[in-house]
């Protein structure tokens, strides 16, 4: 048996991979960045509905790949290119579909209603970005990254990160607009 080294003990480690190799813990990964994951992928056009069976669906595909797993970049932006990719497939995939309404929970029901019809209506008001523009406004809107920190993550110059979050504002802003003058004049 070693004997204790203190100094070996207070060692900085990377935290998301496997001790002694660059493989990522998708354990610990999975419990530091499933929330992030979850809502990135609702951002990314996944219907509420099926957010959490999408997010276990890309911590799955984190786990066969976990050998190529680069230790020198950050676990959040690896787990957002699998989520990126998997959002897509599924867009491709998938029925046109109405967008459901997180459950509500049962402390107070009616604040979770009007939660629940925003969030709703800020879906229903992305949908008709591009996949380009709705990323940008998800992860600094939403997500309340820095443009450096998008620019990293999705390998783009800070002045298009910027760029498309104007267009991307102005193109939301435009849309929410049109559905609430649809809905107040159509009654719907």
């Amino acid at each position: 048996m070693a004997a204790y080294d203190p100094a070996a003990a207070s060692a900085p480690r990377p935290t998301l991979a496997v001790h002694g190799s660059s493989e990522l813990d998708v354990a610990s990964a999975f419990r530091e960045h499933y929330p992030f994951v979850l809502r990135a992928l609702v951002g990314l056009g996944v219907p509420p509905i099926d957010a959490d069976d999408t997010a276990q669906e890309v911590f799955v595909i984190a786990h066969r790949r976990r050998a190529d797993f680069d230790a020198t970049r950050r676990a959040r932006a690896w787990l957002y290119g699998i989520a990126r990719g998997v959002a897509r497939n599924r867009r491709r995939a998938r029925r046109p579909e109405l967008v459901d309404a997180l459950p509500a929970a049962a402390d107070d029901p009616e604040r979770d209603v009007v939660n629940n019809q925003a969030l709703a209506l800020a879906l229903r008001a992305m949908d008709g970005l591009s996949s380009k523009l709705r990323e940008v406004f998800v992860l600094m809107e939403l997500e309340s990254m820095s443009a450096p920190e998008v620019a990293q993550l999705l390998e783009l110059s800070v002045n298009t990160v910027y760029s498309r979050l104007r267009l991307a504002r102005g193109r939301f802003d435009t849309a929410l607009a049109e559905i609430r003058a649809r809905e107040g004049a159509g009654g719907t």
